[in-house]
């Protein structure tokens, strides 16, 4: 029986599990404050790169067995705070469809009034209506509305009892890395698109090809790809890039800059 649909999740997927289950016994066994704020700075970054690959698994799933895939969803939102069918509703279903218009755009980097946002501010409104955007994109889809409200309810079902049994673990180990990462990769978000306003798709999206980056995000740089065929395995972005390379001019590459990218200091 085939349970991973592409052999390239294995890896990744081991680890993500593995690091979850070091969160739970780090929960239920460790009792020194000190010790759980430690574990939860190192590992914060880890969690980061998670969020790239449960955005992957929302693009396309990763077991062949949807009940496999429910459960992985319940881990990652426990890491990530983005719950499945959340970011199909907002991401693939909103910010997709609708990237290239910005008064539409659920990610939209561009106000009508302020003309451009501060990557701030971005980063505070685009992180603060997700849900609720994602609720509004699911009122054209009704049947994945409903799946998107179970899975919040199972997701909030679960922490309300982790901060029953102990609210300091709960605090350190999975709110902050939550709040944290919703907050970090909406604001990376703004480096994807910011600032390009076209109908061509090859001007739309900046691309970043750093071997290291694309390494640890699941090729999540070759983005005029990743828009172009959203529904393509990560794992097979390299092989589409290089077939559309020659279509995307050498000013939508660029280099990544974790948090003080060229945009954030023109906005200051």
């Amino acid at each position: 029986m085939q349970i991973f649909r592409y052999k390239a999740d294995i890896i990744p997927v081991i680890l993500f599990l593995w690091y979850f289950l070091l969160d739970i016994w780090v929960y239920f066994s460790v009792d020194s404050i000190s010790f759980i704020i430690a574990y939860t700075i190192v590992g914060i970054p880890l969690k980061g790169l998670i969020c790239a690959w449960n955005h992957h698994h929302q693009h396309v799933s990763i077991f062949a067995l949807a009940p496999l895939n429910r459960l992985l969803e319940v881990v990652y939102g426990f890491q990530t705070w983005i719950v499945w069918y959340g970011w199909v509703l907002h991401h693939n279903l909103g910010h997709h469809v609708h990237y290239q218009d910005q008064s539409l755009d659920e990610s939209a980097w561009k106000s009508q009034k302020w003309n451009s946002y501060h990557p701030l501010i971005y980063t505070w409104i685009v992180s603060v209506t997700a849900y609720f955007r994602a609720w509004q994109v699911g009122s054209k889809y009704p049947r994945i509305r409903w799946y998107f409200l179970s899975m919040c309810a199972i997701q909030l079902t679960l922490l309300i009892g982790f901060l029953i049994y102990s609210p300091l673990s709960w605090i350190f180990i999975f709110v902050v890395p939550m709040v944290t990462w919703i907050l970090l990769t909406v604001y990376t978000t703004y480096y994807h698109h910011s600032w390009l306003e076209s109908s061509d798709p090859y001007e739309s999206s900046y691309n970043i090809t750093q071997w290291w980056y694309n390494l640890l995000t699941g090729n999540l740089g070759y983005h005029t790809a990743h828009h172009l065929k959203w529904n393509l395995h990560w794992s097979k972005l390299p092989e589409y890039h290089a077939q559309i390379e020659s279509k995307i001019a050498e000013k939508y590459y660029k280099k990544y800059e974790l948090l003080w990218h060229s945009r954030f200091r023109e906005a200051i």
